[in-house]
Protein backbone atom coordinates (compact mmCIF):
# COMPACT_ATOMS: atom_id res chain seq x y z
CA UNK A 1 0.00 0.00 0.00
CA UNK A 2 2.77 2.57 1.07
CA UNK A 3 4.80 2.01 -2.59
CA UNK A 4 1.84 2.56 -4.59
CA UNK A 5 1.14 5.93 -2.13
CA UNK A 6 4.68 6.77 -3.07
CA UNK A 7 3.89 6.35 -6.82
CA UNK A 8 0.76 8.50 -6.64
CA UNK A 9 2.90 11.20 -5.36
CA UNK A 10 5.90 11.13 -7.79
CA UNK A 11 7.22 13.80 -9.13
CA UNK A 12 5.71 15.55 -11.92
CA UNK A 13 7.06 16.08 -15.32
CA UNK A 14 10.12 18.53 -15.22
CA UNK A 15 9.40 22.11 -16.72
CA UNK A 16 8.77 22.37 -20.66
CA UNK A 17 9.30 26.44 -20.90
CA UNK A 18 12.63 26.37 -19.81
CA UNK A 19 14.99 26.55 -23.06
CA UNK A 20 18.23 27.36 -21.79
CA UNK A 21 19.52 24.88 -19.30
CA UNK A 22 20.98 26.81 -15.94
CA UNK A 23 23.78 26.47 -14.39
CA UNK A 24 23.25 24.65 -10.74
CA UNK A 25 25.28 25.38 -7.38
CA UNK A 26 24.38 23.61 -4.29
CA UNK A 27 25.52 25.05 -1.17
CA UNK A 28 25.95 22.99 2.06
CA UNK A 29 27.65 24.03 5.32
CA UNK A 30 28.15 21.78 8.07
CA UNK A 31 26.42 21.71 11.46
CA UNK A 32 24.66 24.82 11.18
CA UNK A 33 22.24 25.66 13.79
CA UNK A 34 18.61 26.50 12.41
CA UNK A 35 18.53 29.53 14.48
CA UNK A 36 21.84 31.21 13.22
CA UNK A 37 21.12 32.97 9.95
CA UNK A 38 19.62 36.21 10.96
CA UNK A 39 16.88 35.51 8.35
CA UNK A 40 15.76 32.43 10.26
CA UNK A 41 15.76 34.63 13.30
CA UNK A 42 19.74 35.32 14.52
CA UNK A 43 20.15 38.15 16.47
CA UNK A 44 23.94 37.26 16.93
CA UNK A 45 24.79 36.93 13.41
CA UNK A 46 24.46 39.28 10.43
CA UNK A 47 24.27 37.40 7.27
CA UNK A 48 23.46 39.80 4.81
CA UNK A 49 24.57 37.55 1.68
CA UNK A 50 22.42 34.85 2.85
CA UNK A 51 19.38 37.21 3.50
CA UNK A 52 19.71 38.64 0.15
CA UNK A 53 19.56 34.79 -1.50
CA UNK A 54 16.40 34.38 0.73
CA UNK A 55 15.06 37.62 -0.77
CA UNK A 56 15.10 37.10 -3.95
CA UNK A 57 14.71 33.28 -3.97
CA UNK A 58 12.07 30.54 -1.94
CA UNK A 59 12.70 30.55 1.83
CA UNK A 60 11.17 27.29 3.52
CA UNK A 61 10.81 27.10 6.98
CA UNK A 62 10.20 23.31 7.40
CA UNK A 63 12.79 21.85 4.97
CA UNK A 64 14.18 18.27 6.31
CA UNK A 65 17.27 16.30 5.80
CA UNK A 66 16.99 13.13 6.02
CA UNK A 67 19.43 12.55 8.87
CA UNK A 68 20.31 14.69 11.70
CA UNK A 69 24.32 13.44 10.72
CA UNK A 70 26.76 14.31 8.32
CA UNK A 71 27.06 11.32 6.16
CA UNK A 72 24.03 9.33 5.63
CA UNK A 73 22.17 13.34 5.27
CA UNK A 74 24.50 13.59 2.27
CA UNK A 75 24.23 10.61 1.05
CA UNK A 76 20.39 11.51 0.76
CA UNK A 77 21.17 14.27 -1.31
CA UNK A 78 23.48 12.96 -3.69
CA UNK A 79 20.86 9.72 -4.04
CA UNK A 80 17.48 11.29 -3.84
CA UNK A 81 16.94 8.26 -1.27
CA UNK A 82 16.79 7.92 2.22
CA UNK A 83 20.08 6.12 3.10
CA UNK A 84 18.14 3.79 5.38
CA UNK A 85 16.81 2.13 2.22
CA UNK A 86 20.60 0.63 1.45
CA UNK A 87 21.70 0.24 4.67
CA UNK A 88 23.66 3.85 5.12
CA UNK A 89 21.92 5.15 8.55
CA UNK A 90 25.30 6.56 10.54
CA UNK A 91 28.37 8.09 9.77
CA UNK A 92 31.17 6.50 8.38
CA UNK A 93 34.12 4.91 10.42
CA UNK A 94 36.08 2.18 9.88
CA UNK A 95 34.63 -1.22 10.81
CA UNK A 96 35.37 -5.12 11.48
CA UNK A 97 33.28 -7.23 8.96
CA UNK A 98 32.09 -4.55 6.71
CA UNK A 99 32.38 -4.94 3.15
CA UNK A 100 34.55 -1.87 1.88
CA UNK A 101 32.37 -1.09 -0.66
CA UNK A 102 29.89 -0.43 1.97
CA UNK A 103 31.79 2.04 3.77
CA UNK A 104 30.43 4.93 1.63
CA UNK A 105 27.64 4.98 -1.35
CA UNK A 106 27.14 1.54 -2.38
CA UNK A 107 28.59 1.51 -5.87
CA UNK A 108 25.22 1.21 -7.29
CA UNK A 109 23.30 3.91 -6.54
CA UNK A 110 23.74 6.55 -9.20
CA UNK A 111 24.44 9.63 -7.83
CA UNK A 112 23.32 13.11 -8.89
CA UNK A 113 26.36 14.68 -10.51
CA UNK A 114 25.92 11.31 -13.00
CA UNK A 115 22.18 12.08 -13.59
CA UNK A 116 23.42 15.31 -14.62
CA UNK A 117 26.24 14.96 -16.85
CA UNK A 118 24.00 12.42 -18.91
CA UNK A 119 21.74 15.85 -19.42
CA UNK A 120 25.17 17.67 -20.53
CA UNK A 121 26.59 19.46 -17.61
CA UNK A 122 30.35 19.91 -16.27
CA UNK A 123 29.83 18.76 -13.11
CA UNK A 124 32.51 19.72 -9.76
CA UNK A 125 32.40 18.85 -6.43
CA UNK A 126 34.68 22.13 -4.17
CA UNK A 127 34.68 20.98 -0.37
CA UNK A 128 33.75 18.18 1.93
CA UNK A 129 33.10 14.54 0.36
CA UNK A 130 32.55 12.59 3.61
CA UNK A 131 30.68 10.21 1.13
CA UNK A 132 33.27 7.08 1.58
CA UNK A 133 36.95 6.25 0.75
CA UNK A 134 37.55 2.72 1.17
CA UNK A 135 37.77 1.59 -2.43
CA UNK A 136 38.68 3.15 -5.32
CA UNK A 137 35.13 3.11 -6.75
CA UNK A 138 34.20 5.39 -4.12
CA UNK A 139 36.25 8.84 -5.49
CA UNK A 140 34.50 11.75 -6.09
CA UNK A 141 35.84 11.55 -9.92
CA UNK A 142 34.41 7.57 -10.11
CA UNK A 143 31.01 9.34 -9.17
CA UNK A 144 30.34 11.36 -11.78
CA UNK A 145 32.41 14.78 -10.68
CA UNK A 146 34.46 15.64 -13.36
CA UNK A 147 36.29 18.05 -11.09
CA UNK A 148 36.85 18.05 -7.56
CA UNK A 149 39.19 19.85 -5.17
CA UNK A 150 38.74 19.68 -1.29
CA UNK A 151 38.71 16.62 1.56
CA UNK A 152 37.06 13.00 1.51
CA UNK A 153 36.93 12.36 4.82
CA UNK A 154 34.68 14.52 7.39
CA UNK A 155 36.36 17.34 8.93
CA UNK A 156 39.74 19.36 8.76
CA UNK A 157 41.10 22.14 10.17
CA UNK A 158 40.89 25.58 8.69
CA UNK A 159 44.58 26.68 8.45
CA UNK A 160 45.93 24.59 5.89
CA UNK A 161 49.85 23.69 6.22
CA UNK A 162 52.30 22.31 3.43
CA UNK A 163 52.41 18.99 3.91
CA UNK A 164 49.89 18.78 6.83
CA UNK A 165 46.75 18.69 5.04
CA UNK A 166 44.70 16.12 3.30
CA UNK A 167 43.58 18.61 1.06
CA UNK A 168 43.48 16.84 -2.74
CA UNK A 169 42.42 17.80 -6.16
CA UNK A 170 41.09 15.06 -8.42
CA UNK A 171 43.06 12.36 -6.52
CA UNK A 172 46.36 14.34 -6.07
CA UNK A 173 47.59 15.94 -2.89
CA UNK A 174 47.83 19.67 -3.46
CA UNK A 175 51.52 21.04 -2.95
CA UNK A 176 50.97 24.68 -2.49
CA UNK A 177 48.35 26.43 0.11
CA UNK A 178 46.23 28.53 -2.16
CA UNK A 179 44.71 30.12 0.57
CA UNK A 180 45.52 30.55 4.78
CA UNK A 181 41.76 30.17 5.71
CA UNK A 182 40.40 26.90 4.09
CA UNK A 183 36.51 28.77 3.79
CA UNK A 184 38.22 31.36 1.50
CA UNK A 185 39.88 28.84 -0.15
CA UNK A 186 36.95 26.64 -1.03
CA UNK A 187 35.31 29.92 -2.05
CA UNK A 188 38.19 30.75 -4.87
CA UNK A 189 38.77 27.14 -6.09
CA UNK A 190 34.41 27.30 -6.63
CA UNK A 191 34.24 30.53 -8.88
CA UNK A 192 37.11 29.38 -10.74
CA UNK A 193 35.46 26.19 -11.24
CA UNK A 194 32.42 28.35 -12.60
CA UNK A 195 34.20 31.19 -14.73
CA UNK A 196 35.90 28.21 -16.82
CA UNK A 197 33.84 28.07 -19.51
CA UNK A 198 33.64 24.56 -21.68
CA UNK A 199 34.90 24.67 -25.14
CA UNK A 200 31.47 23.09 -26.25
CA UNK A 201 29.30 26.02 -23.94
CA UNK A 202 28.21 23.13 -21.44
CA UNK A 203 26.36 24.60 -18.01
CA UNK A 204 27.83 23.78 -14.76
CA UNK A 205 26.93 22.07 -11.51
CA UNK A 206 28.77 22.65 -9.19
CA UNK A 207 28.32 21.23 -5.27
CA UNK A 208 29.99 23.48 -2.95
CA UNK A 209 30.49 21.66 0.25
CA UNK A 210 32.11 24.05 3.28
CA UNK A 211 32.82 22.78 5.93
CA UNK A 212 32.46 25.48 8.03
CA UNK A 213 31.00 25.58 10.71
CA UNK A 214 31.89 22.03 11.85
CA UNK A 215 34.54 21.51 14.54
CA UNK A 216 37.32 22.09 14.58
CA UNK A 217 36.57 26.12 15.49
CA UNK A 218 38.95 28.11 13.73
CA UNK A 219 38.22 31.49 12.50
CA UNK A 220 40.05 34.63 11.56
CA UNK A 221 40.86 37.32 13.60
CA UNK A 222 39.11 40.03 11.69
CA UNK A 223 36.03 37.98 12.05
CA UNK A 224 36.72 37.27 15.59
CA UNK A 225 36.78 40.90 16.21
CA UNK A 226 33.35 41.26 15.41
CA UNK A 227 32.31 39.41 17.91
CA UNK A 228 34.31 40.20 20.95
CA UNK A 229 31.42 41.16 22.83
CA UNK A 230 30.33 37.71 23.15
CA UNK A 231 32.29 36.16 26.40
CA UNK A 232 31.34 31.98 25.46
CA UNK A 233 35.09 31.48 23.51
CA UNK A 234 33.47 28.35 21.39
CA UNK A 235 29.90 30.39 20.54
CA UNK A 236 32.55 33.76 19.86
CA UNK A 237 34.63 31.21 17.23
CA UNK A 238 31.27 29.76 15.54
CA UNK A 239 30.33 33.43 15.06
CA UNK A 240 32.83 34.37 13.43
CA UNK A 241 33.10 31.19 11.04
CA UNK A 242 29.13 32.10 10.20
CA UNK A 243 30.10 35.55 9.17
CA UNK A 244 33.19 34.29 7.22
CA UNK A 245 30.84 31.48 5.87
CA UNK A 246 28.02 34.27 4.31
CA UNK A 247 30.70 37.18 2.99
CA UNK A 248 31.92 33.96 1.03
CA UNK A 249 28.63 33.14 -0.29
CA UNK A 250 28.39 36.60 -1.02
CA UNK A 251 32.09 36.88 -3.59
CA UNK A 252 30.20 33.71 -5.29
CA UNK A 253 26.99 35.55 -6.17
CA UNK A 254 28.70 38.79 -6.64
CA UNK A 255 30.75 36.69 -9.63
CA UNK A 256 27.02 35.17 -10.76
CA UNK A 257 25.88 38.76 -11.02
CA UNK A 258 28.85 40.46 -12.35
CA UNK A 259 28.90 37.27 -15.04
CA UNK A 260 25.14 37.80 -15.86
CA UNK A 261 25.05 34.17 -14.67
CA UNK A 262 22.92 35.03 -12.11
CA UNK A 263 18.94 35.42 -13.34
CA UNK A 264 19.78 31.49 -14.95
CA UNK A 265 21.53 29.96 -12.33
CA UNK A 266 19.42 27.52 -9.64
CA UNK A 267 21.11 28.31 -6.51
CA UNK A 268 20.15 25.59 -3.46
CA UNK A 269 21.64 26.65 0.06
CA UNK A 270 21.27 24.67 3.00
CA UNK A 271 22.58 22.92 6.24
CA UNK A 272 23.52 18.97 6.13
CA UNK A 273 21.92 18.55 9.73
CA UNK A 274 20.60 20.62 12.96
CA UNK A 275 23.59 22.37 14.66
CA UNK A 276 26.05 20.86 17.15
CA UNK A 277 25.00 22.50 20.63
CA UNK A 278 27.63 20.60 22.85
CA UNK A 279 30.65 21.15 20.34
CA UNK A 280 30.28 24.17 18.99
CA UNK A 281 27.36 26.19 20.72
CA UNK A 282 24.89 26.69 17.67
CA UNK A 283 21.51 27.60 18.03
CA UNK A 284 18.22 25.92 17.11
CA UNK A 285 16.09 28.10 18.36
CA UNK A 286 13.17 27.97 18.52
CA UNK A 287 14.09 24.19 17.65
CA UNK A 288 14.74 21.81 20.65
CA UNK A 289 17.45 19.40 20.30
CA UNK A 290 20.50 19.36 17.68
CA UNK A 291 23.05 17.16 15.70
CA UNK A 292 22.48 13.52 16.41
CA UNK A 293 18.86 13.75 17.33
CA UNK A 294 15.57 13.40 15.89
CA UNK A 295 14.39 16.16 17.37
CA UNK A 296 12.96 18.98 14.87
CA UNK A 297 16.56 20.48 16.21
CA UNK A 298 18.27 17.82 14.28
CA UNK A 299 16.27 17.30 11.02
CA UNK A 300 14.65 20.95 10.37
CA UNK A 301 17.71 22.94 8.34
CA UNK A 302 17.77 26.24 6.85
CA UNK A 303 16.92 26.07 3.41
CA UNK A 304 16.89 28.95 0.49
CA UNK A 305 16.20 28.04 -3.66
CA UNK A 306 16.64 30.95 -5.43
CA UNK A 307 15.98 30.67 -9.70
CA UNK A 308 15.32 34.16 -10.11
CA UNK A 309 14.55 33.51 -13.97
CA UNK A 310 11.55 31.06 -13.12
CA UNK A 311 10.72 31.51 -9.01
CA UNK A 312 9.10 34.44 -7.48
CA UNK A 313 10.46 35.58 -4.22
CA UNK A 314 7.91 33.17 -1.39
CA UNK A 315 8.30 31.74 2.21
CA UNK A 316 7.04 28.28 1.55
CA UNK A 317 5.89 26.69 4.79
CA UNK A 318 4.98 22.82 3.91
CA UNK A 319 7.73 20.16 4.42
CA UNK A 320 9.95 19.71 1.86
CA UNK A 321 13.06 17.13 2.63
CA UNK A 322 16.87 17.25 1.49
CA UNK A 323 16.44 13.94 -1.05
CA UNK A 324 14.11 16.80 -3.28
CA UNK A 325 17.53 18.37 -4.65
CA UNK A 326 17.79 15.65 -6.75
CA UNK A 327 14.45 15.46 -8.20
CA UNK A 328 14.50 19.35 -8.37
CA UNK A 329 18.01 19.96 -10.12
CA UNK A 330 17.41 16.99 -12.51
CA UNK A 331 13.83 18.93 -13.67
CA UNK A 332 15.37 22.05 -13.86
CA UNK A 333 18.32 20.43 -16.00
CA UNK A 334 15.30 19.54 -18.51
CA UNK A 335 15.30 15.81 -17.15
CA UNK A 336 12.97 13.90 -15.64
CA UNK A 337 13.56 13.23 -11.91
CA UNK A 338 13.65 8.95 -11.02
CA UNK A 339 10.55 7.01 -10.17
CA UNK A 340 10.20 4.83 -7.70
CA UNK A 341 10.04 0.62 -8.62
CA UNK A 342 8.55 -1.81 -6.23
CA UNK A 343 12.78 -2.83 -6.10
CA UNK A 344 13.72 0.83 -5.88
CA UNK A 345 12.20 4.05 -3.90
CA UNK A 346 12.88 7.16 -4.45
CA UNK A 347 12.23 10.02 -2.02
CA UNK A 348 12.66 12.79 -3.76
CA UNK A 349 10.26 14.93 -5.88
CA UNK A 350 10.92 18.34 -7.95
CA UNK A 351 9.86 21.09 -6.07
CA UNK A 352 10.06 23.81 -9.09
CA UNK A 353 5.81 23.22 -9.83
CA UNK A 354 4.89 23.31 -6.29
CA UNK A 355 6.92 26.52 -6.21
CA UNK A 356 5.19 27.83 -8.87
CA UNK A 357 2.16 27.00 -7.65
CA UNK A 358 1.01 24.87 -11.09
CA UNK A 359 -0.17 21.73 -8.36
CA UNK A 360 -2.92 23.28 -6.70
CA UNK A 361 -3.30 22.40 -3.00
CA UNK A 362 -1.29 19.24 -3.86
CA UNK A 363 1.70 18.69 -1.25
CA UNK A 364 5.62 17.32 -1.92
CA UNK A 365 5.06 14.93 0.65
CA UNK A 366 2.50 13.68 2.85
CA UNK A 367 4.57 11.92 5.22
CA UNK A 368 8.15 12.08 6.20
CA UNK A 369 10.50 9.17 7.89
CA UNK A 370 13.85 9.03 9.73
CA UNK A 371 15.52 5.98 11.31
CA UNK A 372 19.37 5.44 13.18
CA UNK A 373 19.23 2.16 13.89
CA UNK A 374 19.99 1.63 17.95
CA UNK A 375 19.44 5.42 18.15
CA UNK A 376 16.31 6.55 17.24
CA UNK A 377 13.66 6.19 14.93
CA UNK A 378 10.62 9.08 13.75
CA UNK A 379 7.98 9.98 11.56
CA UNK A 380 5.81 13.48 10.47
CA UNK A 381 2.46 12.95 8.54
CA UNK A 382 0.83 16.52 8.19
CA UNK A 383 1.61 18.39 11.35
CA UNK A 384 1.78 15.26 13.83
CA UNK A 385 4.95 13.70 14.34
CA UNK A 386 5.63 10.54 16.29
CA UNK A 387 9.88 10.21 18.24
CA UNK A 388 11.14 7.30 19.18
CA UNK A 389 14.40 7.25 21.24
CA UNK A 390 16.41 4.17 21.87
CA UNK A 391 16.51 6.17 25.65
CA UNK A 392 13.36 7.26 26.21
CA UNK A 393 9.31 6.07 25.70
CA UNK A 394 7.81 7.19 22.74
CA UNK A 395 6.80 10.51 22.37
CA UNK A 396 3.96 12.33 20.11
CA UNK A 397 4.11 16.35 19.01
CA UNK A 398 1.76 18.34 17.07
CA UNK A 399 4.40 20.61 15.62
CA UNK A 400 2.08 23.33 14.24
CA UNK A 401 1.35 24.25 17.77
CA UNK A 402 4.88 22.85 19.42
CA UNK A 403 7.39 22.93 16.93
CA UNK A 404 9.63 23.49 20.32
CA UNK A 405 8.12 19.72 21.18
CA UNK A 406 7.78 20.50 24.69
CA UNK A 407 3.88 19.23 25.13
CA UNK A 408 3.80 15.34 24.43
CA UNK A 409 0.52 14.15 23.54
CA UNK A 410 1.51 10.38 23.01
CA UNK A 411 -1.05 9.75 26.12
CA UNK A 412 -4.03 12.00 25.11
CA UNK A 413 -3.69 10.82 21.46
CA UNK A 414 -2.98 7.09 21.71
CA UNK A 415 -5.08 6.61 18.50
CA UNK A 416 -2.32 9.07 16.32
CA UNK A 417 0.54 7.64 18.16
CA UNK A 418 -0.64 3.93 17.04
CA UNK A 419 -1.72 4.85 13.41
CA UNK A 420 2.05 6.54 12.91
CA UNK A 421 3.74 3.94 14.71
CA UNK A 422 2.14 1.19 12.03
CA UNK A 423 3.03 3.46 9.10
CA UNK A 424 6.71 3.64 10.77
CA UNK A 425 6.89 0.06 10.52
CA UNK A 426 5.30 -0.45 7.19
CA UNK A 427 7.95 2.00 6.27
CA UNK A 428 10.55 -0.08 8.08
CA UNK A 429 9.37 -3.18 6.01
CA UNK A 430 10.16 -1.59 3.07
CA UNK A 431 13.48 -0.98 3.09
CA UNK A 432 15.91 -2.85 0.74
CA UNK A 433 18.67 -3.57 3.37
CA UNK A 434 19.72 -3.84 7.06
CA UNK A 435 22.50 -0.85 8.10
CA UNK A 436 26.05 -1.95 6.71
CA UNK A 437 27.78 0.26 9.44
CA UNK A 438 26.37 0.96 12.83
CA UNK A 439 27.61 3.63 15.68
CA UNK A 440 29.93 1.96 18.57
CA UNK A 441 28.48 1.49 21.77
CA UNK A 442 29.67 4.02 23.50
CA UNK A 443 27.43 6.27 21.61
CA UNK A 444 24.48 5.26 23.29
CA UNK A 445 25.35 7.16 26.37
CA UNK A 446 26.11 10.39 23.93
CA UNK A 447 22.98 10.49 22.51
CA UNK A 448 20.67 9.94 25.43
CA UNK A 449 22.47 12.55 26.71
CA UNK A 450 21.45 14.58 23.69
CA UNK A 451 17.64 13.70 24.53
CA UNK A 452 17.74 14.38 28.00
CA UNK A 453 19.08 17.92 28.16
CA UNK A 454 18.33 21.52 27.94
CA UNK A 455 18.17 23.48 24.91
CA UNK A 456 18.24 27.04 24.26
CA UNK A 457 14.55 27.73 22.81
CA UNK A 458 14.65 31.69 22.14
CA UNK A 459 17.39 33.44 20.22
CA UNK A 460 20.07 34.86 22.47
CA UNK A 461 20.38 38.96 22.39
CA UNK A 462 23.80 40.65 20.71
CA UNK A 463 25.25 41.25 24.28
CA UNK A 464 24.07 38.37 25.60
CA UNK A 465 26.57 36.96 28.13
CA UNK A 466 25.02 33.35 29.73
CA UNK A 467 26.62 30.07 28.75
CA UNK A 468 23.52 28.32 27.70
CA UNK A 469 25.05 25.17 26.18
CA UNK A 470 25.55 24.09 30.07
CA UNK A 471 24.17 20.16 30.30
CA UNK A 472 21.94 19.58 33.17
CA UNK A 473 23.61 19.43 36.59
CA UNK A 474 22.70 15.43 36.44
CA UNK A 475 24.82 14.65 33.68
CA UNK A 476 28.01 16.82 34.57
Amino acid sequence: MYFFALLLFASPAPLQSQTVQPNLLVIVTDDMGYGDLSCYGSLQIPTPNIDALAERGVRFTEAYVSSSVCSPSRAGIMTGRNGSRFGYEHNLHLAKNVTPEYIGIPLNEKLLPQYLGELGYRTGLVGKWHLGESVEGHHPNNRGFDYFFGILSGSHPYWPKVGKHRIERNGLAVSEIGSPYLTDWFTDEAIQFASKKDADGKPWFLFLSYNTPHSPLQAKDVDLEKFSHINNAQRRKYCAMQSCMDENVGRIVDYLEDSNELDNTVIVFLSDNGGSVEVSHAVNAPLRGGKGTFLEGGLRVPMILSWPKEISPQVYTEPVVATDILGTLVGAAGGDAPQSKETKIFDTVNLIPYLKEELGERLPHEILFWRMSLRASAVREGDWKLLRPNSEFPQLYFLKDDPSELNNLIFKNADMAESLLKKLNQWEHSLEKNPAIISTPNWSKYNARLYDREYLLKQPLPDDVGNHWKLKKSDQ
